[in-house]
């Protein structure tokens, strides 16, 4: 039964697979432009930072020179933001020009306003204002901007002409001002490489002009506005498809990092997908980006050419779905059969589980019973070992103790025996005299008090030879109590010498050491300062050590 079962799911599987969507390998590219995609929105919110930052300076500024340079730093940021934007801040420095009578500034702002119409699909009202100027009334340090302007208006609008006799009337003009701007700009610079690669173009030379747009990558910063440009320019250069479209995917992510609305990477990038297979990647990449950008943008034109090809794309979206959806159908009604026969199965699996779980669950409460049996049993054997080993221990301490304690008293019976018989001789022969001399001649009490120290330091250093390396390792760094000249152990380790045997009470030690129960509270306090661990813990700590 078990093997039907798994060849049921097996066929299930099989069945998925063949109705399953083809996917189409992803290239690491490709990959990195949908993660930056992902990131869209944190890359406008760093662009809009930096115009926030612009517009606190530009709100604190009172001169009018400086208002009308921070406005052109801003419509050249929105450039290819927001056209709306941009055409807001040339407008407002149009107007503080002419409220200034500056010709020259009016000049300049037009130019750019001629470029920003340009790119956006506004063409008549960027030839109206060209109109209004020719080279011979442009300042000669306006020259090359009234050129530039020139140059885009009649490069873009000659594409969208309808008669031939126009396009090439502007084509020539756009390639005049070509070959002026060539005569006014430094040779290999970014905007040289770009005209040469235009005028390659112009007669056909695919060679040269790969070779240009090539120099133009080389000659901008990686993921700038102009390194999207040049990259978007090289892509259009090679025909091989996979070069690119790798040159394309170079220049949506730096346009996407840069916060630009108006690009034509993205929307190149989705035809060649579409047509390549990858419909979902291509309808989410115009549908949530393309479109949505442009749209953001407010321009005409970019609107207006990613319309041309979406409706065939959201078409293809929708007819790939609506395929989908048959097949899943289809799928359901398979896995419904299946699952039938797969239910029949595991019942009759289920029955026969039921009855191995029992008898399994029987053995495994028997399991666990002798487990905690033997645990109980383990740890009642390590209480008892710790026991035995505390009672050796003791065992020990008493016989070391009990034999220096019937020492001493031994010995001082004797002496007190002797001296008893001295003391009544002298007295019966009327010598007193000499007595009280021999007893004044007698050794102090503090001679007594360092014998019984050193007596006890040498019995519980034999005891515990390696108390005093525990205990320091117990105290602070720098603060290990090493005893001094003949001594075996200092006062503070013979009080805790004396809590490590069981005397824990101040006054009971201060009684054995002849110290004042002040003078014990003292030297415990000071001790505990000085360790390692916790305070509270340390007396312990030392009860602990052997």
């Amino acid at each position: 039964m078990k093997k039907i079962a798994v060849i049921v799911l097996a066929c299930f599987f099989a069945a998925a697979a063949a109705f399953s969507c083809d996917r189409h390998q992803e290239a690491p590219l490709l990959e990195l432009l949908d993660e930056t995609l992902e990131m869209k929105e944190t890359y406008k919110g760093y662009f809009q930072k930096r115009i926030a930052v612009l517009e606190d300076v530009l709100a604190e500024q009172v001169d009018p020179e400086q208002v009308y340079n921070i406005r052109k730093r801003m419509a050249t940021a929105y450039r290819t933001h927001s056209f709306d934007s941009t055409l807001k801040c040339l407008l407002a420095n149009r107007w503080l020009a002419i409220k200034s009578k500056d010709i020259h500034k009016k000049a300049e702002t037009d130019f750019m306003l001629v470029e920003v119409y340009t790119m956006a699909g506004y063409h008549v009202e960027a030839g109206d204002i060209l109109d209004r100027y020719s080279a011979e009334t442009v300042p000669e340090n306006l020259l090359k901007s009234y050129y530039d302007a020139a140059h885009c208006f009649y490069g873009e609008t000659m594409a969208y002409t309808s008669s031939d006799e126009i396009y090439a009337e502007k084509g020539a003009k756009r390639d005049n001002l070509r070959d002026i701007l060539l005569k006014m700009i430094p040779e290999r610079t970014l905007e040289w490489y770009d005209l040469k690669r235009e005028e390659a173009e112009s007669v056909r030379d695919t060679v040269m002009a790969r070779e240009y747009a090539s120099k133009m990558t080389e000659c901008t910063e990686v993921n700038t506005p102009d390194y999207a440009r040049a990259c978007y320019f090289y892509a259009n250069t090679f025909v091989d498809a996979i070069k690119r479209e790798e040159w394309l995917i170079r220049s949506a992510i730096a346009d996407v990092m840069c916060a630009t609305n108006d690009y034509a990477s993205l929307n190149e990038i989705s035809r060649i997908l579409f047509e390549r297979g990858d419909i979902d990647r291509a309808f989410r990449y115009v549908a949530d980006h393309c479109m949505t950008d442009a749209l953001a943008y407010n321009g005409k034109l970019r609107a207006w050419q990613i319309s041309q090809f979406f409706p065939e794309i959201e078409q293809a979206y929708q007819d790939k779905h609506l395929r989908q959806t048959k097949r899943m159908a289809m799928m359901i009604f398979i896995a419904v059969l299946l699952l039938a026969l797969l239910l029949f199965l595991l019942l009759f699996i289920f029955k026969r589980q039921q009855i191995m779980d029992s008898m399994r669950k029987k053995l495994q409460e028997s399991y666990m019973q002798i487990d905690e049996r033997n645990r109980e049993l383990t740890d009642i054997n390590n209480r008892l070992v710790t026991l035995n080993s505390q009672m050796q221990e003791a065992d020990k301490v008493k016989q070391e103790y009990i034999a220096l304690f019937l020492g001493i008293l031994s010995e001082n019976i004797s002496k007190t025996r002797q001296y008893r018989h001295h003391v009544l001789k002298a007295i019966r022969q009327g010598n007193t005299k000499s007595l009280e001399q021999e007893i004044e001649l007698l050794p102090s009490m503090d001679d007594d008090i360092q014998e019984f120290y050193k007596m006890f330091d040498e019995t519980f250093v034999n005891l515990y030879p390696d108390f005093v390396d525990k205990f320091n390792e117990l105290l602070a760094d720098g603060a290990a109590i090493v005893p001094k000249g003949d001594d075996i152990l200092t006062p503070e380790l013979r009080i805790f010498a004396l809590i490590k045997l069981g005397i824990s009470d101040s006054s009971k030690i201060a009684s054995l050491l002849h110290y004042s129960a002040n003078t014990i509270y003292n030297y415990r306090a000071k001790i505990k300062n000085k360790a390692r661990g916790s305070r509270s813990e340390f007396e312990e700590a030392v009860r602990n050590i052997g």
